[in-house]
């Protein structure tokens, strides 16, 4: 097969039609890529002196492809990719006139620029469902991971990033990987290469059966104890129930079956300590063991990595499982690839390479964009309250961003509360359309947390306080206070002392410092109650009761005494009621009058 004339090899369909023999044979140079991690692409290259090749070949931006491989067996061609034309593009220099045709499958369709969304309520594989059903593009196996998301009042965020790489993002997340594959995306955990033939199988007998000196064109295999720990530690924090939550999973190379090859070994031999992650918010039991085996296993799979050039066999795909025979131990096993290219070039014709490696990116386009990344705010930004009405009762708050996304809400929000605690603490929650300062916890945007309120001209700060909050000569700060959202006020005036105030301003409590002097001001009525009594002492001041009705009433006894003199007194009388009144003077007694004296009774005793 790695004889074969490469163009009569490669079957190029533009639009689900052939290639004209005059374009095919015009084809120099041309590979297909295709990865467990990343879009597959193509490139095909044509010798093109008269530039004819894009109009009869009928290539432009968007047209549909179908690449094929036709073998000298007789079966029918083998699909390598199904996608479209994303570029194409002229080249001169001394050696002649090139057209070229660059493309992808449907998965590129999601590095399309960025979104803002929300997926409440939904799991992982749900939310794949509906990126991919948005992108129009066919689900195919979607594994249903377990730990994130689904719980009732949460949700997984989309923070103004691709899909592509919001996808990238849930998947390393919990060690999956993304595919397109027969024009469906597939988001699958790696399996091990159990399906790959037997060791003992020869490669005349099996394509998949890659063997030294046979099938095998060129290899590099390694194995290494970089990176490699003996267990990896994952720790987060449950706010809901207050507790820890820490899950541990032991490193696996899950794309490898290779006889004494175990990460946890190799690490052993260097006394290397456990992993330890607690960079990122994890708030449930399954959240911890879902990162905790993903952790695992990306590391895990770093131990061993093959880079590999095989005769071409289009039966090598990205997630195939082979055997690799003929070149000793440790090396000779099975294996999952990661990724290949399918290569035609007229000088060595159709060749396959291949790698092995773990969801380390090592393609040129991984490494230039980084590969996935977590989603990381650092600093903080302001935001605008959308809802208030917590589940939970946990004083949390929803958000909007409208200098991101006016129509996205956030998940649940914790409010920093003042010397919050078990039944204590500050309650000062944000009303609905306050603007208010956020931050996200380890910097990741699914974990806002409110640290306080803003004004703005449109909520400007109260100014109904006794002076204005800042002293016009000295500088200083001269009132503090709190006023909610109906007026009702608390001022701690810095020279005058503390004032108490409902919105109305019909009731005041006021405590002066300047004039040492208490005041409780009411527009109806004041009533203090006590179980247990009420004092009041005037120390050597006086004590003065005034009302347009003064009213004293006793369940049992009544006394008023005084130190000196007593005086009650009446502007228009005075009267003294009992059912026996009596008058005793310890020295002299007297009744006087102005006018006339009468004294009756049903007897008079005069002494």
């Amino acid at each position: 097969m790695a004889n074969e004339t490469f163009t009569n090899t490669l079957v190029v369909e533009v639009e689900s039609t052939p290639l004209p023999d005059d374009v095919k044979v015009m084809l120099s140079y041309a590979y297909v890529d295709d990865s467990r991690n990343l879009p597959d692409t193509f490139v095909l290259r044509f010798r093109d002196p008269g530039g004819v090749v894009l109009e009869k070949g009928k290539f432009k931006v968007g047209a549909k492809v179908k690449l094929k491989v036709q073998t000298s067996d007789p079966e029918k061609p083998q699909d390598l990719l199904f996608g479209e034309v994303t570029a194409v593009a002229i080249d001169l220099d001394p050696h002649g006139t090139f057209t070229e045709v660059r493309g992808y499958d449907h998965a590129h369709r999601l590095f399309r620029g960025r979104r803002v969304a929300a997926y409440p309520n939904m799991t992982i594989a749900d939310v794949v469902r509906k990126v991919t059903q948005r992108a129009n593009i066919p689900a195919g196996k979607i594994d249903n991971v377990k730990g994130f998301g689904g719980r009732p009042n949460t949700q997984l965020s989309q923070d103004n990033v691709s899909d592509w790489e919001f996808l990238s993002r849930l998947a390393e997340a919990v060690g999956a990987q993304i595919a397109v594959r027969d024009g469906k995306l597939n988001f699958e955990l790696p399996e091990k290469p159990s399906g790959a033939p037997s060791t003992t199988t020869k490669a005349t007998a099996d394509p998949l059966v890659l063997e030294a000196h046979r099938t095998l064109i060129g290899l590099r295999a390694s194995v290494t104890a970089a990176e490699q720990v003996p267990e990896v530690r994952v720790n987060g924090w449950d706010y809901e129930n207050k507790q820890q939550v820490s899950a541990t999973a032991t490193p696996k190379n899950a794309g490898t079956e290779v006889a004494d090859v175990d990460p946890v070994a190799l690490a052993g031999k260097f006394a290397s300590p456990p992993f330890l992650d607690a960079a990122a918010p994890r708030r449930t039991q399954g959240e911890a063991d879902a990162t905790a085996k993903a952790l695992a296993d990306r590391l895990g799979s770093a131990c061993t990595e093959l880079d590999g050039v095989a005769k071409g066999n289009p039966k090598l795909r990205a997630g195939t499982a082979v055997t690799l025979t003929g070149v000793g131990k440790p090396f000779s096993g099975k294996y999952t690839l990661t990724s290949t290219r399918h290569l035609f070039n007229a000088d060595v014709g159709y060749t396959t390479e291949f790698t092995v490696s773990g969801r380390q990116e090592r393609s040129l386009y991984g490494l230039v964009a980084g590969g996935a990344k977590n989603a990381s705010w650092p600093g903080v930004v302001p935001a605008v309250v959308s809802d208030l009405k917590d589940p939970a009762k946990l004083g949390r708050v929803k958000l909007t961003f409208p200098w991101l996304d006016k129509d996205f809400a956030s998940t649940w929000a914790r409010t920093v509360q003042p010397g919050a605690g078990k039944d204590r603490g500050a309650v000062v929650l944000p009303e609905v359309g306050d603007e208010v300062l956020v931050g996200f916890e380890h910097g990741d945007f699914e974990a806002p947390y409110v640290l306080g309120g803003l004004y703005n001209n449109k909520d400007a700060a109260p100014s109904k306080f006794t002076k204005p909050v800042v002293d016009a000569n000295s500088g200083e700060v001269a009132v503090r206070g709190f006023v909610s959202r109906k007026g009702h006020k608390l001022e701690f005036a810095e020279d005058d002392g503390i004032i108490l105030s409902s919105g109305d301003a019909k009731f005041v409590v006021k405590i002066d410092q300047k004039n040492q002097v208490i005041e409780v001001t009411s527009g109806k009525s004041v009533t203090v109650k006590a179980q247990n009594g009420v004092s009041i002492d005037a120390g050597t001041g006086p004590l003065e009761l005034k009302g347009q009705k003064v009213s004293v009433k006793s369940q049992t006894d009544a006394s008023i005494e005084a130190s000196a003199q007593l005086k009650l007194s009446g502007t228009a009388g005075a009267k003294l009621e009992g059912a026996t009144v009596s008058v005793a003077g310890q020295g002299q007694t007297e009744l006087t009058a102005s006018g006339v004296v009468t004294v009756r009774g049903s007897v008079v005793k005069i002494n």
